[in-house]
């Protein structure tokens, strides 16, 4: 799949996995668990898995060859995270949610986001951070053409990403990645037709783009809240 290189370093960083660990070269070296972590995504990602599918530890841990021990922590983190079940045996299930789930955790999210644009805007004056945001609207519509399903979702959540690092507001990322944000996203990808409404998503974050580069706040955050409320919508209207 494509991704978009994003702007804030911090995106692919996951506090539940612990700090990366810097190599000599320049790279970067991810825990065990993490690593599980990215094998259950891009499972989801290739449709591998679904939500209300099972994952075997002992079947995981064999694929991957590593013990079972990271298995099931990931696990454990994951089950913290609500993005799987722990089952009797040391297994799991992936937490499945329906067209009702995904809308509510826009009621959480959305106003949460709504924080971060309004606090970046205040700040959009400062060093190059108007430089930064244009540019990360430029990737959303690179993504329109290039990206499917949830990379696309995945380049948006990487606006916000830098959005609250502009904003100071580390606890908006903290919380967005509490209720794991991008496991909710691949369901997303699977839920709304971005065939029709990409292009909608695109006009939204131009107009949320426009106001916080005007310094807008209060502008931002309805504009933000107007997204989510039509998103919510979409999970309503569409089977």
């Amino acid at each position: 799949m494509i991704r978009i290189t994003p702007d804030c370093a911090a995106t692919g960083a996951n506090p539940a996995f612990g700090t990366p660990k810097q190599l000599s070269e320049g790279g970067v070296k991810t825990s065990l668990v993490q690593q599980v972590y990215t094998v259950i995504m891009e499972s989801l990602d290739s449709g591998a898995l679904q939500g209300g599918s099972r994952i075997v530890a002992s079947e995981l841990a064999s694929r991957l060859g590593v013990s079972r021990a990271p298995v099931r922590e990931a696990l454990a983190v994951l089950a913290g995270q609500g993005l799987v079940e722990l089952l009797a045996d040391r297994g799991a299930r992936l937490r499945p949610m329906s067209r009702r789930d995904l809308a509510g955790v826009y009621e959480i999210s959305g106003p949460v986001a709504a924080v971060g644009v309004r606090a970046a805007a205040a700040r959009i004056g400062e060093g190059n951070n108007a430089a930064r945001v244009e540019a990360a609207m430029d990737r959303i519509r690179v993504a329109r053409q290039f990206a499917a399903g949830v990379e696309f979702y995945l380049v948006l959540n990487d606006f916000h990403y830098l959005i609250n690092e502009i904003a100071e507001k580390p606890s908006v990322d903290m919380v967005l990645r509490a209720i794991n944000i991008e496991y909710w996203n691949r369901l997303l990808a699977q839920a709304i037709d971005l065939k029709v409404h990409a292009d909608r998503y695109v006009r939204n974050y131009a107009r949320l783009t426009d106001a916080v580069l005007a310094g807008d706040g209060r502008a931002a955050e309805a504009v933000m809240l107007s997204h989510v409320e039509w998103c919510a919508s979409l999970l309503s209207s569409e089977g």
